[in-house]
């Protein structure tokens, strides 16, 4: 039987889970991708073939190195492209097996696609993810309770158009994972913890005041602001901002942002694209991505478990 690390007490006898709901479904789409590889490779022959008579002819002609480079990237380009395109299929079913299972096995609900993120609208209130945006995409939302906190996870992403004329083009102005946790008391104020920003600090944001951290290593990396600041300076122990900290190196992310806003600790950090299948060009029944996704999802307990814990003052 496979064996996988369950580090996790919500993740004992996942193993034996994996060998009587998981394996069968990738067993099959194996024999589904090894024959759309099969396919791939007859392909990729008269894509190479094409682009080798595309640069002759433009060598003939005397065309530029620039054309000559720009035709050799299209031509690559244009196989991997076609070669991802054929495995999409493969692909989506692969993931919705894995991580799909993996949470109904937790007990959590999983959404590969969606249209619109559920408290998005709050996150840009708060100011943790810009509200100026001109292209949005949302996937994988994970949800349900983890030591006894409901959560709402999904990832973003979101972008901008800037530039004028031909140099206009979309840039990323947040790419990552929002996460809701009820965090089991209901809150006199507002408080949010945004990156520090140097000499641009504001003193005020909106209706919230600058509040100042204890400790001086968090007030370098941070800026706070609320509009109650006892209730601030509670919240924002040392412990919990450590806990946070922590948060942001468990996820390999980066510039983690939070707020307490109506009983929600909503937190927002930049990471890359995560609970995915993996490589197409690998077999599926190899453990390893499973375990991936496995100890993503771990990460999320870890999350939850380090901000919910009660704090030691």
């Amino acid at each position: 039987m496979h064996q996988f690390e369950e580090s996790h007490p919500e993740f004992k006898g996942f193993s034996a889970f994996y060998e009587a709901e998981i394996l069968p479904g990738l067993e099959r789409d194996e024999q589904t991708r090894l024959g759309v590889i099969s396919k791939i490779k007859k392909t990729m022959p008269l894509i190479a073939a094409g682009t080798l008579i595309a640069l002759a002819v433009a060598i003939y002609f005397g065309a530029p190195f620039m054309v000559l480079a720009f035709l050799t990237g299209g031509g690559v380009m244009a196989g991997a492209g076609m070669a991802q395109y054929m495995l999409r299929t493969v692909r989506s079913d692969t993931k919705d097996n894995i991580v799909g299972n993996l949470c109904r096995f937790l007990g959590l609900a999983f959404q590969s696609e969606m249209s619109v993120a559920p408290r998005l609208g709050q996150f840009n209130e708060l100011g943790l993810v810009t509200a100026k945006y001109d292209r949005s995409e949302f996937e994988d939302q994970i949800s349900g309770t983890a030591h006894g906190a409901k959560f709402l996870l999904h990832e973003a992403h979101l972008e901008k158009k800037e530039g004028t004329g031909k140099n206009r083009r979309l840039v990323t102005k947040f790419r990552g994972q929002l996460l809701a946790i009820e965090f089991h008391q209901k809150f006199l104020g507002r408080t949010i913890v945004l990156r520090d920003k140097g000499w641009l600090q504001r003193k005020k944001k909106g209706d919230m005041k600058r509040v100042g951290l204890v400790d001086p290593v968090f007030e370098k990396i941070f800026e706070a602001y609320g509009t109650d600041q006892v209730e601030a300076r509670y919240l924002l122990t040392p412990t919990f901002m450590q806990r946070l900290v922590d948060l942001e190196h468990s996820v390999n992310g980066a510039n983690i942002r939070f707020g307490f806003d109506g009983g929600l600790l909503l937190i927002a950090v930049e990471t890359a694209n995560r609970y995915e299948a993996g490589s197409m060009f690998e077999p599926l029944i190899e453990t390893s991505r499973t375990q991936i996704i496995l100890d993503e999802i771990g990460a999320i307990y870890d999350v939850i478990d380090g901000v919910m814990k009660p704090q030691k003052y």
